[in-house]
């Protein structure tokens, strides 16, 4: 299917829902929400979900839905967005309630269904085969969102598009398990890198657990998820890196170093220079 699109990041952030926390609405926009943990509970179109970890959460434009406390505070990055720039996009905000309580203006803000338009048949909330590309995608969108250094707007664009293209292939993909003979120990892979993500892992040690040669794991990797397996990899160091940086003020930047295999502080902040563009104390300070 070739489908086309220019999209444009309205709002992004990782939030935690809590039990008092109750919104009906309908949206202007589209929304991806990712359920890292914990449960919610959605009422779309007068069907009741229960979105829990690893979901993938799709809404869309003029569809009341409602969202509560799941019986777990949850954990879940999502992002507004539109599939094309329009003249007010920068005007529309993120909406909060139903259309009966909207300005006539305001009833002029929703975007047309893409999904419904290009016959993308995703449902509302299914379970993401591969979480992990997904989530990276999304942290690293709202990292830029939230932080908007110089071609913030071209990155988002890029990152937003690579995150759709990740939701619409996961279900796809997911749906039709023979359509890739490798799906099972490729998902297993990708655990394995999740739970070693502090290690030094090479592409031999990569190739090692599948049980394929490393030029054959490049190979099936990159038409899986177009990129190779190092490089995924490296994604993944990358965010838990940013993790640690900003949420574990107890450790030194050179307790960072050690405990994510690094030989020296200087190594650790030429790799993370090569992947952020800057310094990983400038990145604990600014942050």
């Amino acid at each position: 299917m070739d489908l086309f699109m220019q999209p444009y990041v309205r709002f992004a952030m990782h939030h935690t829902f809590l039990r008092e926390y109750v919104i009906e609405r309908h949206i202007w926009d589209h929304e991806i929400i990712f359920i890292e943990k914990g449960k919610m509970k959605f009422t779309i179109d007068n069907e009741v979900y229960i979105a829990e970890e690893n979901d993938c959460v799709f809404l869309r434009p003029d569809v009341l839905h409602k969202i509560e406390w799941g019986g777990e505070d949850c954990e879940q990055p999502h992002v507004h967005f539109d599939f094309f720039v329009e003249e007010n996009s920068p005007k529309v905000r993120v909406s909060l309630y139903r259309k009966e309580q909207m300005t006539a203006e305001e009833k002029t803000w929703f975007r047309s269904d893409y999904l419904k338009e290009n016959k993308i048949n995703i449902p509302y909330i299914f379970k993401l085969k591969n979480p992990y590309i997904v989530r990276d995608l999304l942290f690293r969108l709202i990292d830029e969102y939230e932080h908007r250094i110089p071609y913030s707007t071209l990155a988002l664009q890029g990152l937003l598009l690579e995150l759709i293209t990740a939701v619409f292939r996961d279900y796809h993909l997911g749906k039709a398990e023979t359509s890739h003979p490798y799906s099972a120990e490729l998902t297993d892979l990708l655990q394995y890198m999740s739970v070693n993500v502090e290690k030094n892992l090479t592409l031999q040690d990569l190739a090692d657990h599948c049980s394929f040669s490393k030029w054959y794991l490049i190979h099936i990797f990159k038409t899986y998820f177009n990129t190779t397996p190092v490089k995924y990899f490296n994604i993944l160091k990358y965010n838990h890196a940013k993790k640690l940086l900003l949420y574990s003020s107890e450790l030194s930047l050179k307790e960072i170093t050690f405990r994510l295999n690094f030989d020296s502080p200087q190594a650790f902040s030429r790799w993370f220079k090569h992947q952020d563009g800057r310094s990983p104390g400038y990145y604990r300070r600014k942050n």
